[in-house]
């Protein structure tokens, strides 16, 4: 089995369901309680591979290619099949204190996943659910929150990665 930086969580579900407005109100939520977060995001999109200098840096057999500008440093590597998890989650992981997945619903990674609208009980549908995501009240003997509740979620988040939790004061260097 591999393992996983112990700082890093997924969340999941379907396409449209909130994912990554979710996301962004997480980041800065943690961000506020002093924590340094990173996100990877399961994508069959990329944007730099998609510019047209990237696609003629790749086609022309580059292995990387990195853009450059106000604020900002992305960079593409170009290979035949998808980057090894393991290692970019550890990549990140070392420069964050929480590291957010959206996807890779099939990983081992411990998951937070959106219910579908309308059940009544909540049924295990993805491996690793530590938490549910459900605008209406679910049975579950998981946690289930309100996508909205973004305070709740981040405390939540905080304390299944053992993280000092926000009534604990900033974290300390």
């Amino acid at each position: 089995m591999t393992l996983y930086p112990a700082n890093v969580i997924s969340l999941v579900g379907p396409s449209g369901s909130g994912k990554t407005d979710l996301i962004c109100r997480l980041v800065a939520c943690l961000k506020a309680w002093g924590r340094t977060v990173a996100v990877l995001k399961h994508s069959h999109k990329t944007r730099l591979a998609e510019a047209d200098s990237a696609r003629a840096y790749r086609e022309a057999g580059a292995q990387a290619a990195a853009a450059v500008g106000p604020n900002i440093l992305q960079i593409s590597r170009f290979q035949e099949k998808e980057p090894n998890l393991p290692e970019v989650l550890a990549d990140l992981a070392s420069k964050a204190d929480v590291v957010i997945v959206e996807g890779y619903k099939q990983s081992p990674l411990p998951k937070i996943a959106f219910a579908a609208p309308g059940q009544d009980q909540i049924r295990l549908n993805a491996s690793r659910v530590v938490a549910w995501l459900s605008p209406e009240p679910a049975n579950s003997s998981l946690p289930v929150f309100l996508p909205e509740d973004t305070e709740a979620i981040g405390a939540f988040i905080l304390n299944f990665l053992g993280i000092s939790s926000p009534e604990a004061g900033p974290k300390t260097s």
